[in-house]
Order: C-alpha cells, then sequence, then structure tokens
C-alpha cells in the first residue's frame, strides 16, 4: 500500500520538476491556522512545503513572490518561492490525496527566536524598520501600493452582538472555550471600540503577521523572517504595535527594556513608524478579534473535521488570554513615548 505522504512527496517533485531520490522524506515541521508545512528531504536538497488548508488565488500568489522578492533583493532574509514547472506557484493535489494546494519554499535552517534576548529585542526592531524603510522608498518612488485599502480584516471588526451569539452557541453545544468567550464580551466591545479605519496617507506594504513563529534565526544570528501570505497594505504604526505586544508581553506584561531596546533599532534602521494613541493597536485588535470569530466558526461547523476543531479551540482559547487590555496599551504607550523622546 502506497503511503499517503510519500505519494505527496511524488507528486510535489513531479509538479516542481525536483527529482524523487530514494531516501527522500516528508516531515511535519509546524501546523499554522492556513495550512501543514512539511520538510522535504531529497538527498542534499531542502524545500518546505506548504500545504494549504484553505483555497488559494494564484493572482494573490504571484503578487507576494515579487513582492518579496524585492525585499530579498534588500537584503532581508527570507526563504524564495520555487515556482512549479509550469510557472505557477501553485500546485493542486488530486482529489484522491485530499485535493488541496501546495506551495514550495527554498528551505532556510534556523532556530526559533526567543524575544527574550536582548540580541533579538533589537535585530527584530532593525528587521522591521529595514521592511518598513524600503516599502516607504517604493511608496515615495512609484506611488501607493495598488489597491491602496489594507484587507477589512486589519482594520474592521465584528459587530458587537457577534459575540454574544458565538458565546450562546458555544455554550448549547458544551465547547470548553464557550465560557471564556462569555466571561469577555464587555472587553470585546471595549477592544472593538479603538479599531478605525487607517488614514490613506499612512499606507505601506506590510508583512502584517510578524509574531515569533514566523522568525527564525540562523547560524550567523541573522533574522530570517518566514510566512509571507499576508503581505500588503497596512500601516507602519499599526504593524509596529502589533510587533510589540505579540513579542513584548508576557501574561499580560510588558517588558519595558525589550520594548525599548525594539524601538531604538526600528527608528535607527529607518522605520517611520509611530504609536500615536490608543488607536494605533487597531490592527493588533482587529486581527486578534477577526481570528477569533473566524476559529469560533470552524470549531461550531459540525461539518469540520475533529482534529481542526481541537486546533481551532486551542487558538481560541490562546487568543482570548492574549487580549489586551486597555492598561497594556497604556503602558506600551507610555514606554514608546519615553524611548522615541
Amino acid at each position: 500500500m502506497i503511503d499517503k505522504r510519500d505519494e505527496i512527496a511524488r507528486r510535489a517533485c513531479a509538479a516542481y520538476g525536483l527529482t524523487m531520490r530514494p531516501g527522500a522524506s516528508m516531515t511535519p515541521v509546524a501546523r499554522g491556522a492556513m495550512g501543514q508545512i512539511w520538510r522535504l528531504d531529497l538527498g542534499a536538497e531542502r524545500y518546505a512545503l506548504k500545504e494549504l488548508l484553505w483555497g488559494a488565488d494564484e493572482e494573490s500568489v504571484r503578487r507576494e513572490a515579487a513582492l518579496t522578492a524585492e525585499f530579498a533583493a534588500a537584503g532581508v532574509r527570507l526563504p524564495g518561492s520555487v515556482p512549479a514547472r509550469d510557472g505557477r506557484f501553485l500546485v493542486r493535489l488530486a482529489t484522491d490525496l485530499g485535493g488541496r494546494w501546495l506551495r514550495l519554499y527554498q528551505w532556510v535552517d534556523g532556530v526559533p527566536a526567543d524575544p527574550a534576548d536582548p540580541g533579538v529585542a533589537a535585530g527584530v526592531g532593525d528587521l522591521l524598520g529595514r521592511l518598513h524603510a524600503r516599502a516607504q522608498a517604493c511608496a515615495h518612488a512609484h506611488g501607493p501600493p495598488p489597491g491602496g485599502r489594507p484587507d477589512p480584516w486589519y482594520d474592521t471588526v465584528p459587530g458587537p452582538a457577534t459575540w454574544d451569539r458565538l458565546a450562546r452557541a458555544a455554550l448549547r453545544q458544551d465547547a470548553a472555550w464557550g465560557p471564556a468567550l462569555a466571561s469577555r464580551i464587555s472587553l470585546l466591545r471595549e477592544l472593538a471600540a479603538l479599531v478605525t479605519p487607517v488614514p490613506g496617507d499612512r499606507i505601506i506594504i506590510c508583512h502584517r503577521d510578524l509574531h515569533p513563529d514566523n522568525v527564525l534565526v540562523d547560524a550567523s544570528g541573522e533574522l530570517v523572517l518566514l510566512d509571507w501570505d499576508d503581505i500588503g497594505e497596512a500601516c507602519p504604526d499599526r504593524e509596529l504595535a502589533r510587533l510589540l505586544a505579540e513579542w513584548h508581553v508576557r501574561d499580560g506584561v510588558a517588558d519595558a527594556a525589550a520594548v525599548t531596546r525594539t524601538l531604538t533599532a526600528y527608528r535607527a534602521a529607518g522605520g517611520a513608524g509611530l504609536l500615536r494613541d490608543e488607536r494605533s493597536f487597531g490592527m493588533l485588535i482587529a486581527s486578534r478579534l477577526n481570528f477569533l470569530r473566524a476559529q469560533a466558526r470552524v470549531a461550531l461547523d459540525p461539518r469540520t473535521a475533529p482534529k481542526n476543531r481541537i486546533y481551532a479551540a486551542d487558538e481560541i482559547l490562546d487568543t482570548l488570554a492574549r487580549l489586551p487590555s486597555p492598561g497594556l496599551i497604556a503602558r506600551l504607550l507610555d514606554v514608546a513615548a519615553a524611548a522615541f523622546g
């Protein structure tokens, strides 16, 4: 009987023009909300193969590949996209293998980034600063990004009635996360009030998902930025605020020293983002609330596979635990004001 994993590897190699050598293997590396990452070992060659759990769009992927190529040319370390033999980046598996879409990337060796490491705190500030400086220069030279507006995921939030409806549905199903959601409805509404549309004159191309799980440290100590699936229009102020909350907050408490290191390196690298007021955290809040709603819908859907329901439930509880409080936002604004003078 043919092993399904081996068959996926074989078909991926055929589609991407790779040689399936004896002893080749496909090892699970990470699972995210959007897909499963495999390490594809082909003797001396290694690749990252992403099996997408949801739909895919070739045009969007082509834009992403072109943008990441520009950042790579500017010195940003990232895994390059590998096109298939027909020039496309997306390859669809046959129905007998699940019918999902595949993407292939160059493999990059590295270890997970530790946000508590002072060098990493400075490094991620430098990385984001270089990204924003490059994007700002492109905007000045070529005009604003095509489309001109962020995806609603980053600057709109679910209506207030959404949380009552989802909490009631979860409690009816005896979902373990139902009580946790119900207890945070007031906070969810308070945070939602801080989310406003992004001013059109402060939009550039941003990574939009620069959290610690998407950064590796290579053998030379350089940071490698992964998972560019969400690259697109955003406000640098809001991406900076989101990064600080996702990298330097633990159990609801901000590491002021780490925040200062990141902000100092960010400014030195040419980053122009500022934490202006509570609305600077709109991207953080909107993305978390939209993710929370999306995962709740997955968990409540009776058609969801058990393993995906378990994953969604874990993500819901994690997201609820990491919601920023108004006090935390005020603290981050104070540290930023002191760092920027």
